[in-house]
């Protein structure tokens, strides 16, 4: 069979079916590439300081946040949409700030739960934290305000939701 032949030549319907898939494949990564940073640039924002010896103004300025949502509900009537969380960790001289939409929080607690049971090691999250993981999903119940609060003589944590 010639170069000119084998141009011609139709495959049989396995190979076509395995080409027609990874064309679509091939599309719907692309699609991935481009709408993924999209949707999720919108959802979170996520922000580390490098080099920040005293937190101090940063939590000040997350606590009159906190303050501001409790007294505008101090009841923490309705549901709350986002969690936000800043974090100084003294060990690196870092702040960290997240936040994000609340339905990628059920998202992220099962997608975890799952990553742990592919593991060799079966690690019992129940077992070894004492933490309603239920409730976890679904904090908009909580209402809008402060959540958590550590302050100890190195690290601070807030978490809240808005």
């Amino acid at each position: 069979m010639n170069l000119f032949e084998k141009s011609f030549v139709v495959p049989d319907e396995e190979g076509f079916m395995r080409s027609k898939m990874a064309k679509l494949q091939k599309k719907v990564q692309i699609v991935g590439v481009i709408v993924l940073p999209l949707l999720f640039s919108a959802c979170f924002s996520l922000q580390i300081i490098d080099h920040v010896p005293n937190p101090d103004a940063y939590f000040k300025k997350a606590y009159a946040e906190i303050e501001r949502l409790q007294q505008e509900n101090p009841a923490r009537e309705g549901r709350a949409h986002r969690l936000s969380l800043l974090i100084h960790d003294s060990s690196s001289d870092e702040i960290i700030r997240l936040t994000v939409p609340l339905w990628l929080v059920p998202v992220c607690l099962d997608l975890g739960a799952k990553a742990t049971e592919h593991e060799n090691h079966h690690f019992d999250y129940d077992e070894r934290y004492e933490v309603d993981w239920k409730a976890l999903k679904d904090l908009g119940q909580f209402g809008p305000g402060l959540l958590v609060a550590v302050d100890d003589e190195r690290d601070k944590i807030l978490i809240w939701l808005k």
